[in-house]
C-alpha cells in the first residue's frame, strides 16, 4: 500500500482472488465512501506475472496505472492499482522466471528502495526490475529537489556476494536524504567522496544522473563509468546522453563534468544497467549496448513499457535466468 489508511502495508496474494470493498464481506476492507461494497478482485492468473483486475461495477472505478478499467485489466510488476484514495503497488518478490530462485532475505536489500511511480505532473514514470540471484547492486533512486526539480540517479555496485546489494541499498538509502543537489556533476563528487572503496571493503560503483527542472525543460545529465542512457524524442530519434566520468569511489581526487539538453515534450527516456544488455544471445553472440537500442526502436509503442522490454530481451537470450540484475527506468515528459 502506497496511499491510504496503512501505508507501507503488504497484502500477499495467494492462489483465493482478493476482492476489496468497503464491507466487511471483502477479503480486504477500504473503510471509506469513495470505494464500493465490493469494489475489484484482483487475482494471480498462473505462468505470467501480470496480476488481473476486475471491476465489480464500481461506482467511482478502479485504476490501472491512471487507467480507468472496464471489464479486466492487468497489473503488472511494478504497476499501480487505485482505489478510492487508496493506491497499491504490484511488487512480483520472486524473481523471475521460478520459485526455486528466490534469493535468501538478507540479499533482498534493493528492491524496497526502488521508486514509486509517478502518473501525473512533469514526469511520467515506469520500471522493470529483476534480480540475479543473488543480485547484484543495480538500484535506482527518483529525488524530489528544490524548485520542483527532479533527480534521476542510478547506480550499479560492482562485485559480487550479498554485500554488493546491501552497499546498493545503503547507497539508496543515503541518497533519498539529498534534497540540495545542483547537478549531477556535484552529485558525483559527493558520493565519490562520501563512498571511497578503501573505506567499504573494495566496493565502489558506476552511476548516471541527471536533473530535470519543469520549469525550463532543461535535463542537466552525467555518467560516471556507466554507459550512455537513451532519448527518444518524438518522432522516433534516439539520442545517447553520455557524458563520461569515472566510477565512484575510486579516485578519491576525480573531477566531474556534467552536460545539458532541451526536452521536448512528449519524449521518453530510458535509463538501465548492463544486465539489461549484457547477455548472449541464441546464436551466441554477446549483445552490446547498440544492440538493445536497437531492439528498442524497433519495438512497437504499444509493446514498449519495461516489463515487456525486458520479455522481449528474455525471449532473445540464451538463457531465459538472467546473469545480472535487469533494471530499466522510463520516464515520458508531458508537454
Amino acid at each position: 500500500m502506497l496511499e491510504g489508511q496503512q501505508p507501507g502495508r503488504r497484502i500477499e496474494l495467494t492462489g483465493k482472488p482478493l476482492v476489496l470493498g468497503r464491507r466487511t464481506a471483502a477479503d480486504l476492507v477500504l473503510p471509506e465512501m469513495l470505494v464500493s461494497a465490493l469494489h475489484c478482485r484482483v487475482q494471480i492468473e498462473a505462468g505470467r506475472p501480470a496480476l488481473r483486475v476486475t471491476d465489480l461495477q464500481s461506482t467511482n472505478g478502479t485504476f490501472v496505472n491512471g487507467q480507468r478499467v472496464t471489464g479486466k485489466a492487468y497489473l503488472l510488476p511494478g504497476g499501480t492499482l487505485a482505489v478510492g484514495k487508496h493506491v497499491f503497488r504490484h511488487d512480483f518478490l520472486v524473481p523471475y522466471p521460478s520459485e526455486a530462485e528466490v534469493p535468501d532475505e538478507p540479499d533482498r536489500t534493493v528492491a524496497p528502495w526502488l521508486p514509486s511511480l509517478m502518473h501525473d505532473g512533469p514526469l511520467r514514470t515506469d520500471w522493470c526490475y529483476r534480480p540475479a540471484t543473488p543480485p547484484r547492486g543495480a538500484g535506482f533512486a527518483v529525488l524530489a529537489l528544490a524548485g520542483e526539480r527532479i533527480g534521476l540517479v542510478l547506480v550499479d555496485v560492482s562485485g559480487q556476494g550479498p554485500q554488493v546489494a546491501r552497499h546498493a541499498g545503503a547507497i539508496l538509502r543515503a541518497l533519498r536524504e539529498m534534497r540540495d543537489l545542483t547537478g549531477p556533476a556535484q552529485l558525483f563528487a559527493h558520493l565519490n567522496g562520501c563512498w571511497r572503496l578503501v573505506d567499504h571493503d573494495g566496493l565502489f560503483f558506476t552511476a548516471w544522473a541527471a536533473v530535470y527542472d519543469p520549469a525550463t525543460r532543461r535535463l542537466v545529465h552525467a555518467c560516471a563509468g556507466q554507459h550512455a542512457a537513451l532519448l527518444r524524442v518524438p518522432g522516433g530519434e534516439m539520442q545517447r546522453l553520455d557524458v563520461l566520468n569515472p566510477p565512484l569511489g575510486l579516485l578519491p581526487e576525480a573531477e566531474f563534468a556534467e552536460a545539458s539538453i532541451a526536452v521536448t515534450p512528449g519524449s521518453r527516456l530510458r535509463v538501465f544497467n548492463k544486465g539489461a544488455f549484457d547477455f548472449m544471445d541464441r546464436g551466441g553472440r554477446r549483445w552490446e549496448l547498440d544492440d538493445f537500442e536497437a531492439m528498442l526502436a524497433f519495438l512497437p509503442a504499444t509493446d514498449s513499457a519495461p516489463e515487456q522490454v525486458f520479455a522481449e530481451a528474455r525471449r532473445l537470450a540464451g538463457s531465459p535466468v538472467p546473469e545480472d540484475d535487469f533494471l530499466l527506468f522510463q520516464a515520458d515528459f508531458a508537454g
